[in-house]
């Protein structure tokens, strides 16, 4: 209440002054912590330093999340066809708990086509091997000219030049491949949270957000999908009114 009423006062108070006066000292130094460490001594070959091994961390993760998410996909339509299989030959043979109606029999065995048809073309449209190998090979890239930067810093003599040509470069491999994904990034920092400020909250939300885009299909198709049935069957049968 009282932060309201300065800010209420004419600019020319001697209070509101001091009250903005103060409050700019206090935002300058939020600024200042929020300035990431690598940025702090404003040293150009550390900044580079540290871009190098950020972004070498986060594209061997992106490879790894596309090469996961290849096998999955794969596994998906794998699954999901063997579940088309055996829930339309339960049907066939009549077995009593199995057996549906045939309209909903044939409405399961036509939404399981769909998925995997969806399933398929989306795997082939992301082409998550091809992407998977771009990562691999640009980390691979950006991997040595991280260790040329180390191993120049060694020498107290090295000169700005060369520190410059490995920038170019730098900047010509992300010139050639494409970003990774945020979350690419806040997993490697995960991996890394010694070296980051994480908070367990952090910690817990981002390994959620990558469940749920990389996991969370899978363990649906290939689990739910099943038990989703089941409990079709016992509905049919009655199973809940006993």
């Amino acid at each position: 209440m009282f932060r309201c009423i300065l800010e209420m006062l004419p600019e020319s108070n001697s209070l509101k002054k001091i009250y903005n006066k103060r409050r700019r000292v206090r935002n300058i130094y939020k600024r200042k912590k929020c300035i990431p460490e690598y940025l702090k001594d404003n040293n150009f070959e550390v900044e580079l330093n540290y871009k190098l091994w950020v972004t070498k961390g986060a594209r061997f993760k992106a490879s790894e999340r596309c090469e996961e998410l290849d096998a999955r996909y794969n596994r998906i339509v794998g699954w999901v066809s063997s579940y088309l299989i055996i829930f339309s030959v339960l049907n066939l043979c009549k077995i009593p708990f199995f057996t549906l109606p045939d309209n909903c029999s044939t409405f399961i065995s036509i939404s399981l086509s769909i998925l995997i048809l969806v399933f398929s073309q989306f795997a082939y449209a992301k082409n998550y091997s091809v992407q998977a190998r771009n990562y691999h090979e640009c980390a691979l890239e950006i991997a040595k000219l991280y260790n040329s930067l180390r191993s120049l810093k060694v020498n107290p003599r090295h000169s700005l030049y060369e520190v410059n040509k490995i920038k170019d470069e730098y900047e010509k491999i992300l010139d050639r491949y494409n970003n990774h994904l945020p979350i690419d990034l806040m997993m490697f920092k995960l991996e890394k949270k010694e070296y980051f400020n994480i908070s367990i909250l952090s910690y817990i939300s981002n390994h959620v957000r990558y469940f749920i885009l990389v996991r969370s299909a899978y363990y649906f198709c290939v689990f739910i999908l099943p038990v989703l049935y089941c409990i079709i069957c016992m509905i049919n049968s009655g199973f809940f009114l006993y």
